[in-house]
């Protein structure tokens, strides 16, 4: 393995899903900094090593600390966001005040449903630090086991994917970089709102056959946008594309699917009360991308229309 790697990593976002990369990444590393908004998770991280509100099971490398401190993170080496869609523009802005120059690499699954655009293109028009794209089946509780796993990486600029992989893959975790963050976005983000399909179809009782259907459809309409935007179709054979689709769609650890169940019970978004589905948000986005792309996208649509109006 390349003896190189990254002195200081920072990961913006001390949920489950951050905490576990930097665990992750911590194998790598000489320090991998927590940024966090909650004293508590700060406090809980540096005395105990657990991320008692995230991960309580998992006791976390002594090279790893939280911070609520923002400008700790000015000498990072590369940055992480790993934090709900809703606030990657609230971090960009804090990376542009504090002028932070690494690489920032996007964890973050969703779209920018406002701007009608991939979130790479809201964070580019913030910053002017290299973005890359990350993605790929990656369940948290399974990462901070240290199980294996794989993800894909994209970038405008491929030399930087290359020195990723350099640094901080270990033998558990596999980073393979790949030319289209277009198509790795897209995914990212619809199969979240696909999820949410299954998640419906799983509580109607309308069978296995059905729900492979629904994903086919579904990953039919995410491959027809990506070539719309000018992404490739082939993304959709790699990790970030068909293995997260199967991953998100088909396990019942999928916040996702279970808010999708909750929909078919005639539930709504306002009283659920489980974790964050990013696919109902992500979801609001459908009409307006199947415009501005001039496709159809019929199995999203429905979809949307059950997040919005109920099934």
């Amino acid at each position: 393995m390349n003896s190189r790697r990254y002195e200081k990593v920072v990961v913006v976002g001390a949920g489950a899903y951050g905490t576990a990369i930097a665990q992750c990444f911590g194998i790598r590393s000489k320090e991998v900094l927590l940024i966090s908004d909650s004293p508590s998770i700060e406090e809980s991280i540096n005395n105990t090593r657990i991320n008692v509100e995230a991960l309580p099971g998992a006791v976390l490398s002594d090279n790893i600390s939280c911070t609520t401190d923002f400008s700790r993170s000015i000498d990072a080496n590369i940055m992480f966001i790993a934090v709900p869609v809703s606030v990657v523009e609230v971090i960009c802005h804090q990376i542009k005040w504090h002028r932070i120059q690494s690489p920032v690499v996007l964890c973050s699954k969703g779209l920018d449903v406002a701007g009608v655009r991939l979130m790479s293109d809201l964070v580019e028009e913030i910053i002017d630090n290299d973005v890359v794209v990350f993605s790929g089946p990656s369940f948290a509780h399974e990462v901070v086991r240290g199980l294996p796993f794989g993800v894909n990486i994209a970038s405008k600029n491929r030399a930087l994917s290359d020195e990723i992989v350099a640094r901080l893959s270990n033998p558990n975790f596999t980073i393979k970089p790949i030319d289209d963050y277009i198509g790795l976005q897209i995914a990212g983000a619809f199969k979240n709102i696909l999820a949410i399909g299954c998640g419906i179809y799983s509580g109607l009782k309308f069978g296995n056959n059905a729900t492979a259907k629904l994903i086919v459809d579904g990953i039919q309409e995410m491959v027809a946008l990506t070539v719309a935007m000018g992404g490739k179709k082939d993304t959709f054979l790699e990790l970030g594309g068909i293995g997260d689709t199967i991953l998100t769609c088909t396990s019942m650890q999928s916040r996702n699917v279970l808010f999708g169940e909750h929909l078919s019970q005639g539930g709504t978004l306002q009283n659920w009360n489980g974790s964050l589905a990013e696919g109902a948000v992500s979801a609001q986005a459908v009409p307006l991308f199947e415009e501005k792309y001039q496709i159809s996208m019929n199995a999203f649509h429905w979809i949307y229309t059950n997040v919005t109006l109920g099934v």
